[in-house]
């Protein structure tokens, strides 16, 4: 009787119960979306977890405005649409102004960008090599506008006659960028070290690792020397912090950037970061030595990011500017 009586029902109301399904599905669907895409709109900022706002304020100086900065390796094989989902899960995220992007010279990468140009992103090209143009960098034109723009060769290639594993040029490029609202100056200094150079806590006995202790001693020599009144490091560094960290190899990260750059990982730990490759926290965002002993800016908060089809999780970390 009760079957009956529901199916009699549900007969004397075709049209509204057609509609009233219809909108379940759309409010489902729109649920599922958010929750896959993880996206929120674009110019409204993602709320931080507090547990990650780790560092107070500094004290006697004006905060002229909080940035997030991305560092993200695309992973050069992804398809179109892989590829076009990641891109728009980063650029989409709300309150995200800054990326350093590594393997970004793909035909796929290139030709999607347009469409986050209309959305208000701009990026820097290298095209001096495949390399180079892999390591672009992008902005909120509504934030930043670009001052100028380099590139500099780290070392050539080496096939597989020289290396179990080849690599191609590697390259650092840059951007000069003012922040519309402050005035301030923000350097970016983005980078991809070759991969395959570490054995866990050790350097490698190849050329890949050669050439990446070159291209880091590189980086390190100039820190201090960069113009811009913040100077900020993103890249794709192929060695493990914590590795780094406890061991301190020759040539590493910790040695040779000491007093000179500060990673996120450095100031702010490694609670509830997760790895952002293969169990390891390859990709860096740093704070040069000078930017913080002046005050100019400060590392507030980082967190990596997950649902992506890349290899990598993207980096992101929160930086307050000062005046």
């Amino acid at each position: 009787m009760g079957v009956r009586g529901g199916a009699t029902a549900t007969s004397a109301r075709p049209g509204a119960v057609l509609i009233a399904m219809l909108a379940a599905v759309v409010l489902i669907g729109g649920l599922v979306a958010v929750a896959v895409a993880g996206l929120v709109p674009a110019g409204e900022a993602e709320p931080e977890p507090e547990a990650r706002q780790r560092v107070a304020r500094l004290e006697g100086r004006e905060l002229a405005a909080t940035i997030r900065v991305v560092s993200q390796n695309v992973f050069h094989d992804l398809d179109r649409a892989d590829t076009e989902h990641d891109m728009s899960r980063i650029l989409g995220r709300g309150g995200v102004d800054v990326v350093g992007w590594q393997e970004a010279h793909t035909e796929h990468f290139v030709a999607l960008h347009p469409r986050y140009r209309a959305q208000g992103w701009r990026t820097a090209y290298f095209d001096q090599a495949k390399g180079s143009q892999g390591d672009a960098i992008s902005w909120r034109s509504d934030r930043f506008v670009l001052v100028s723009r380099d590139a500099w060769a780290m070392h050539p290639g080496a096939g597989p006659r020289a290396t179990q594993r080849p690599f191609a040029a590697r390259w650092v490029t840059t951007v000069l960028l003012r922040h519309r609202e402050s005035g301030l100056t923000v350097r970016v200094v983005n980078t991809h070290v070759n991969h395959f150079i570490e054995t866990g806590q050790r350097f490698r006995r190849n050329i890949n690792a050669r050439y990446a202790k070159a291209h880091i001693a590189w980086l390190a020599e100039r820190w201090d020397t960069w113009s811009g009144d913040v100077v900020i490091g993103t890249g794709d560094y192929n060695f493990d912090h914590a590795d780094d960290r406890d061991a301190r190899p020759r040539g590493g990260i910790s040695r040779q950037f000491e007093d000179r750059a500060v990673s996120s990982y450095e100031a702010l730990g490694l609670d509830g970061v997760q790895p952002t490759l293969a169990g390891r926290w390859v990709d860096y965002v740093l704070l040069a030595r000078r930017t913080l002993d002046e005050q100019r800016a400060q590392l507030s908060a980082h967190r990596s990011l997950g649902g992506f089809r890349s290899d990598h999780r993207p980096l992101q970390a929160t930086v307050r500017l000062y005046r």
